[in-house]
């Protein structure tokens, strides 16, 4: 899924959650297509304002009888969140229904989009076995149902909002590649943290795409391979060094020696010193 809101309503949000500071202020968006291009502030009837929210019903359902009646199509609400977290509380998890609808949470400057899911879980123990057309297979017992929002990356107009908040935001990239560089580059480091497991979903894309900028991307792999993380440092140079234009790796060049020559302890389970050395000899005047 992905998602745009106009600057017109998260100016108009951003302002009405400001206004009820330090009560969380909510309302009703609207627009289609992906696109939240309206929006409406309604009454917080909750009883503790300042922790907890609930929309008014009378304008939920006047908005719907709206929609009903050929009117702004409602594809979800919004709410701030005094304590300057963007994400879903507990509470919030707890009392969403199950509708599709798109949850826009808004804290100091921050915003982020959000969807309710559900998703079984599944246990072993006690555990059935069928027999299929050519083999017997063991079934799990369903065990229980977990409702948690997926976050829903979401286009600002700002690039900080560009970052991923979680290891399955991969639908961010295309959004993230369509700005482009330089439009990035106050981000490339909070992007490059979200490299370092090439088993999260985001990683392989999000990889894919940095070794495409080429020069821009020397000083924020710099500080990946002079830093702490061993494993992320293999990540960087087997997905991201190996593929950057000669002259980046040239510019590279004494960080893979360093790596190389002198790998610390933690270095060698992932063989990065190997990787380094791998990637030296393929540049001219390196010898292998």
């Amino acid at each position: 899924m992905r998602l745009e809101i106009s600057r017109e309503a998260l100016a108009g949000i951003r302002a009405a959650t400001v206004a009820a500071h330090p009560e969380e202020a909510c309302g009703l968006l609207f627009g289609g297509g992906g696109l939240i291009d309206g929006w409406q502030e309604a009454r917080n009837v909750a009883e503790n304002r300042e922790i907890m929210f609930e929309i008014d019903p009378a304008t939920l359902f006047a908005a719907l009888r709206a929609e009903r009646a050929g009117g702004p199509k409602l594809i979800g609400y919004w709410h701030s969140h005094p304590n300057d977290c963007a994400e879903p509380s507990r509470r919030d998890t707890d009392l969403a229904d199950i509708d599709g609808k798109i949850w826009v949470i808004v804290a100091g400057d921050d915003v982020a989009a959000w969807v309710l899911v559900e998703s079984p879980v599944y246990r072993w123990d006690g555990h059935t076995i069928e027999q299929r057309e050519d083999h017997r297979a063991a079934i799990p017992t369903l065990s229980g149902i977990v409702r948690n929002f997926r976050h829903v990356p979401m286009a600002t107009g700002e690039i900080r909002h560009l970052v991923p908040r979680d290891k399955c935001d991969e639908d961010i990239v295309p959004m993230i590649a369509e700005a482009g560089y330089p439009a990035i580059a106050p981000i490339l480091d909070d992007l490059m943290q979200w490299t370092a497991d090439p088993n999260w979903p985001v990683a392989p894309p999000l990889i894919d795409y940095l070794a495409t900028l080429g020069a821009p991307m020397i000083e924020p792999i710099r500080r990946i391979l002079n830093g702490g993380d061993d494993g992320h440092k293999f990540v960087c140079l087997r997905g991201m060094v190996r593929e950057l234009p000669l002259s980046a790796r040239i510019a590279l060049r004494d960080d893979l020696r360093r790596l190389a020559d002198t790998p610390c302890q933690g270095d060698w389970p992932v063989s990065v010193d190997a990787e380094a050395r791998a990637i030296l000899a393929a540049m001219p005047g390196e010898g292998g």
